[in-house]
């Protein structure tokens, strides 16, 4: 037995000491943006880059790590033992480290900055314009390490509008193999706070400040599993458009997926969003607010909308509503454009559907 807790705690060591190294390799080549600036240097010899995508894991596995390990022998310790340090030295996602205990070690030397220093590296070279960027990344253990100063968030902005994108997109993925690792749910006293929230609708508010976002897609469907969360009844606070809209903004499409909003956010995007816009709502939850106002809301704020979609809708007195009431007026089609709440957003109905059934 006390052999058995040798080799253990030899195989825990040796993995802990290549992880170390590695981590200490990476925070040194991070530091100071020195990690985002050879990135933009490397794509200065790519020619017609047109897409930049941000993601950590294999971006086309979204269940586990996507790392696979050849089986050995049940009775080749030594090989059990080499898997055992390539498994437990390995690098991790961003959602991973929530688990690691202790945390005080771990969650700094996740690189959440890297989220700003890499668009203000690519924003410094003059011949590279973009046309979508895409932020695919796992959830961060604690976003409040990413905090923007005023001038931060402004040299961002500038950065994004310098690159020039038409398109962007904010999809954190979720791993199901990467936690939480707690055998009784009960256990899992994750806390996200409403200063994080506040950080992410910093950042998204600075990307979109830069004014030439014309398409945008935010989908936080596994961002709340990423961060911990049962889901986005959870949230602490709205997230997702939080933030003040520039003047003048480009946007004439967007699409929004399972993100916490007011009814107040609603009306100031329908206000930032330009004539014959399309608007795409897909289980969208109202915190503060009623969906009735939401819909008048819209109404008023869009100008001549090409198309809205508003499927799923969450909380804003929608719960208190029968099952048939829900299908009635956000699911049954009721012209050829749409239900009759996306018809009455366009302008197409002259009454609230919602009136009837509050």
């Amino acid at each position: 037995m006390e052999s058995q807790t040798e080799d253990t705690n030899g195989i825990l060591e040796l993995a802990y000491g290549k992880y170390k190294e590695r981590h200490d390799s990476q925070m040194l080549s991070h530091g100071e943006g020195a990690f985002a600036l050879v990135i933009a240097e490397i794509l200065t010899r790519l020619p017609n880059i047109r897409h930049v995508l941000l993601h950590d894991g294999v971006h086309t596995n979204n269940y586990d790590l996507g790392r696979k390990f050849d089986p050995v022998d049940e009775h080749d310790s030594s090989a059990q033992a080499d898997v055992l340090i390539q498994v437990l030295s390995r690098p991790m996602l961003w959602e991973e480290a929530r688990w690691i205990q202790s945390n005080e070690f771990i969650w700094p030397g996740v690189p959440t900055r890297l989220l700003v220093d890499i668009p203000l590296a690519l924003g410094a070279i003059d011949s590279l314009l973009i046309d979508q960027l895409s932020i695919h990344v796992s959830a961060a253990p604690d976003y409040t390490t990413m905090q923007l100063s005023r001038d931060e968030r402004d040299r961002l902005s500038d950065a994004i509008k310098r690159l020039d994108p038409i398109q962007f997109c904010f999809q954190p993925r979720c791993r199901s193999g990467c936690g939480p690792w707690i055998r009784n749910e009960e256990d899992n006293d994750t806390v996200r706070t409403a200063s994080e929230m506040e950080v992410i609708n910093e950042y998204l508010g600075a990307i979109f400040n830069a004014g030439c976002i014309a398409h945008a897609d935010i989908n936080l469907g596994e961002f709340w599993y990423s961060l911990g969360l049962k889901s986005m009844l959870a949230a602490p606070t709205s997230v997702g458009i939080g933030f003040t809209w520039p003047p003048g903004s480009d946007l004439r499409s967007i699409q929004l997926t399972e993100i916490s909003v007011t009814t107040a956010e609603l009306g100031a995007l329908a206000a930032a969003l330009n004539i014959e816009s399309e608007v795409s709502l897909f289980m969208v939850h109202i915190t503060v607010g009623l969906w009735r106002d939401a819909l008048q809301i819209l109404r008023d704020g869009l100008r001549n909308p090409q198309s809205v979609s508003i499927r799923h809708p969450i909380g804003g007195g929608v719960e208190n509503f029968t099952q048939d009431q829900i299908e009635s007026v956000f699911d049954s089609r009721h012209t050829e454009e749409g239900t009759k709440v996306e018809c009455y957003v366009m302008g197409r109905m002259a009454e609230n559907p919602l009136d009837a059934v509050v």
